[in-house]
This record gives C-alpha cells, structure tokens and sequence, in this order.
C-alpha cells in the first residue's frame, strides 16, 4: 500500500483500539508490583476508545482534520499517567501529520511517530528508558529508516510494528526492576498492541475487518463510568452536550454566551461543527440558542441529581455497617451546603472509598471524585469537576501518583487558575488539607500543603496477585503484602500481621500519630483488635482508626 487515506487510518486506529481492549488484562498483568490494581492497560484502553468515539466528530475524512479529533479525545479521555503519556504520543502523531489533506506517505508517517514520540519525551519531566516510551521512540526511529530507505506506507508502519516488538523485549535489560519481577514494560506492552492494530487494520480481509470495526464501535460507544461529584446540592442538574453543524460557528462566542447560563461549560471545535458540554438548570434555552447557529445532533440531557441519587441508593444498599461495636472509629458528618458566593480557593480530591470521601468531605473539599486505583479520572472528569467548583481558582489533590500526571493536564484546559498538590496517597492529601486556608492565595496554599508531604509516611496492605520476587521476599499468589511509600516492605499470611510488622519499619522515635483506614474488605471487628494491638505497642503514639471503605486494600495507614 503506497499511501493510506482517512478511510483507512480511521480503520486502524479502531482495529488497535479493539486490539487493545481485548489485551488490557494481560497489559494489566504486567505490573511490576504484584498489587491487585494494576491498571495500565485499562486506562490506555479507555483513553484510545475516547479517542476513537471523538473521530466521530470530524465533518469529513481528511488525515489532517481527523488527527485533531484524535489529539483531541485522546487529550480528553486520558486516564492515568500511560493514558496522558499515550494522549500525547496521538498528540505528536497529529501534529506530524497536520498538513496532510487526503492521503498520507510513507514519509508522512514516519515523520507522525517521529513527532510522536518527540512529544511523549517533552511531555515527561525526567524520561525513564525501559519503558513506552522507549518503545515509541525505537518504533519511530525504525519507521524514519524505513522512509528513507523508499519504503512505502504499509512499509513504514510495518517497521514500526518490528522496532516497537524489539524494544519491548528489550526493556528488562534496561530496566532492572522489570527484569527482577520477570515481566516487560506494561505501558510499552500497551503502545505494541496498538501497533499491531495498525498492521492489523492495513492487512486484515475486508469481510474480518468489518465484523472487528463492528465490535469495537460498539465498545468505544459505550458510556465508561461517569465522574461521581459528592457533598453539594446541583443547580445546574442537566447534564447537556450536543454538536451544531454549521457555517461560520464562532466558538469563541459560543462559550462566552453560555458561560452565564451553567457551568461545566466545554466548547470545542471549529466553524463547521462545534462541541457543546454544559450543566445547565434549563437544557432548552441552550438548545434554542444553539439551534439558531446551526443544525443540532447527538443532543444527550441527563439529569445528575437523579443519578447521583440512584448511586447513592446502590452503594448505601452493599456498604458494610462499619460503625457497629467499634469504640475506636471515628465517623464524620456529612458535608454542609455550600453557599452561592465564590470562594477564592476550592478543593477537588481524588478519592476511592466512601469513608476516606467523608473524611476528605469533612476537612472542607468541595468536590470529591470517585476513583483512584483500577478506574483513575479522565482529564474531562477532573475539568467537569474542576468547572464545577464555586471558586476563583482549584486546587486538585490527586491522591495517587498514577493521577497527577492527568491532574497536571487540566490547567491548560481550564480558565480558572488551577495549583497541582501532588498527593501520593489519601494520607498525604489529608495531611495537605490539614494546611489549607481557603481565603489565602492559590499560590500560598498550595506552598504550604506540599510542604506537609514530607510530614506522613503511607504503608498500604493488599494481597499478591501473582508469585515474585521483590528484593529478599520471595511472594506466592494470594500472600498479604505491605507496601512502604509504594515499594513491597513485608510479606504475611494474615492482614493485621503484615499491618503491624509493616508500622514497625515505619515508627520512630519522632512518630506521634498512627492512622489506619480499613477497607470494604476488611470486617471492622478486625480493624478494632488492629487499634487495641497497635495502642498497646506505641503508647507514645496516638491511634486513629477510620473506616476507609476503599476498595482491593485491607488497609492504608500513615504515621505522622
């Protein structure tokens, strides 16, 4: 094939897409950690499928136009640090082919995974070999040679699908960490099935290639778990988006006009179609307004309040009564309604578990986000949040390191000043909002909530999802493991076992709180005996025992 049209890439990227979705157990599995969360391959999956439903939004099938929807979704749908690493490599991939109108060359394309993988490098503060990145840019470079040698467009990509297949065999030897847990790099593992749906989507018979489009159109199309936005009241309940199809669409006005009538205001695209997201109190003045400017389609209403209400419903219907013959747990209030004036600062936090949302609730956040281990936050969940905030600025605490990278993405697409604490851990985002003064300055805020990181230390107890080694410890499938500020530390049969030799690694002589969150796997009686021993062990250390409800983690405790 000597070129490929915007027919064909299209095609590809919904065979990778596809590829992708029915690989992401095994990318998953190939996290370093043997922890139960592993989630690189979910969230790369979820970020392409973004980027696959929002090519749906290009008014023709040029490569240029079409690369922007995909830069666009991916940037959107982005979950995770692989998920934005991955956003930005379809970032590069459309800027690379920019100029490109009907059909693309062997040289476009390599210069595409060249831009690519320049991109994903720029985008990562200190680059890690071994890793996706790694195996985009041996891809790219193999796509480069390949072009200069005169190959053609399947040429190329086919290059690229042998360089990528080299490098991620290659990242053990690169990577001793990789090499030590016996697997190669997930994130590249990934970014090689998406290659292989590249060649897939070039090679595959036209009667195979339709049944797989099929299938996956209708996996893309499918709505992924919504953000869930705790602790206020909505005024603005209906959840609005549509798209005008048009002539001379100026977005820029668009958004001005719509900015009084809701919040979670998203307008995006260009004079000929146009994007609306908004939460609004009255759809139909929206809808009225827009169809003035043009034809309206994919018009979708709901109503939050309703299914927030239903949530609620179902997780108060399967949550464990926590509370019961517990003298040691501490409960919290819910959060009070929020007034109508604008704060001059606000809190987002990421949090799984319904009681470390209470906690966090309690200390003065205003929006919770349901996520954090096994489903991070989109970019567009975090933004949804972000504009939803009563505040001149936001704060986002992420609450772990696979969410921070995506955090970082949303002050380029947000107007409100936006400061990143990068919170590791629900222990350190709840020491941050210990330092939070909501009438002092972004800037002053987020200064002294980072200087509390330092502050608490994080140990996590879950168990083994395959056999290992890490270091000395040599893991079965099934063991109960503790993790020391994310690196394995102990290795038991029994969770309250493992969670007091894990605390006994972690308390010195400075140590003057001990807190532990059990989750929803864990009975509270279990938690409660936890507290008595580690009452009776530390008597100089006060201890806090929580119901975190948080999910695959019997416990998460911080020592102050």
């Amino acid at each position: 094939m000597d070129v490929i049209n915007g027919v064909t890439l299209k095609n590809m990227l919904l065979v990778a897409a596809r590829n992708l979705e029915q690989q992401k157990d095994t990318v998953n599995a190939l996290n370093v950690f043997p922890v139960p969360d592993g989630d690189t391959g979910t969230n790369m999956s979820l970020t392409l499928n973004a980027a696959v439903k929002e090519l749906d939004r290009a008014s023709d099938a040029e490569i240029g136009s079409l690369t922007k929807f995909l830069a666009r979704g991916s940037l959107m749908g982005a979950r995770g640090n692989s998920g934005v690493i991955l956003s930005q490599f379809f970032r590069g991939f459309a800027d690379g082919l920019a100029e490109v109108k009907a059909e693309a060359t062997g040289e476009d394309l390599a210069r595409a995974f060249v831009s690519a993988s320049q991109t994903t490098y720029r985008a990562v503060m200190k680059p890690v070999e071994g890793t996706m990145l790694t195996v985009a840019r041996v891809a790219s470079e193999a796509a480069e040679e390949a072009a200069e040698e005169g190959k053609d467009a399947a040429g190329v990509i086919r290059a690229a699908l042998l360089g990528a297949q080299q490098a991620l065999a290659d990242t053990p030897n690169l990577l001793p960490v990789l090499k030590e847990a016996g697997v190669v790099d997930a994130g590249g593992q990934g970014l090689l099935c998406i290659f292989e749906g590249f060649w897939a989507g070039l090679t595959t018979a036209p009667e195979e290639l339709e049944v797989l489009l099929a299938e996956q159109l209708e996996v893309s199309t499918k709505p992924v778990e919504a953000v869930q936005i705790q602790g206020e009241v909505l005024v603005n309940k209906y959840c609005t988006e549509f798209i005008i199809l048009g002539e001379g669409i100026d977005t820029e006005k668009v958004r001005t006009e719509l900015e009084s009538q809701g919040d979670s205001v998203i307008v995006v695209g260009d004079e000929h179609v146009t994007k609306v997201h908004i939460h609004t109190a009255y759809p139909g003045q929206i809808l009225q307004y827009c169809g003035e400017l043009g034809n309206l389609t994919e018009i979708a209403i709901d109503n939050m309040m309703l299914q927030n209400q239903e949530f609620a419903s179902h997780k108060e219907n399967h949550r464990l009564d926590y509370s019961a013959n517990v003298d040691n747990v501490v409960g919290f209030p819910q959060a009070a309604v929020q007034s109508n004036e604008a704060t001059e600062v606000g809190v987002v936090a990421v949090v799984a578990g319904e009681g470390l949302a209470e906690i966090f609730r309690s200390l003065g956040v205003d929006y919770v986000v349901t996520g954090g281990q096994t489903m991070n936050p989109s970019t567009e969940d975090l933004v949804t949040a972000v504009n939803s905030v009563n505040a001149k600025s936001v704060i986002i605490l992420p609450n772990n390191k696979n969410v921070i990278f995506a955090a970082q993405q949303v002050k380029e697409l947000v107007e409100k000043e936006v400061g990143v604490v990068p919170t590791r851990s629900a222990p350190q985002g709840i020491s941050a909002m210990m330092y939070f003064v909501q009438d002092d300055p972004l800037e002053d805020n987020v200064a002294a909530m980072e200087s509390s990181l330092s502050e608490v230390k994080t140990g996590e107890i879950t168990y083994a999802v395959r056999s290992t080694v890490a270091g000395d410890l040599q893991i079965e499938e099934r063991d109960i493991i503790g993790l020391a500020e994310g690196k394995i530390a102990v290795v038991g049969s029994n969770p309250n076992d493992v969670a007091c030799d894990l605390l006994d690694s972690m308390v010195d002589e400075d140590s003057t709180v001990i807190s532990v969150y059990y989750g929803e796997d864990q009975e509270a009686e279990q938690a409660e005996l936890l507290g008595e021993a580690l009452n009776e062990k530390y008597p100089d250390c006060e201890v806090e025992v929580y119901a975190g409800g948080q999910p695959l983690y019997y416990y998460i405790v911080s020592v102050e």
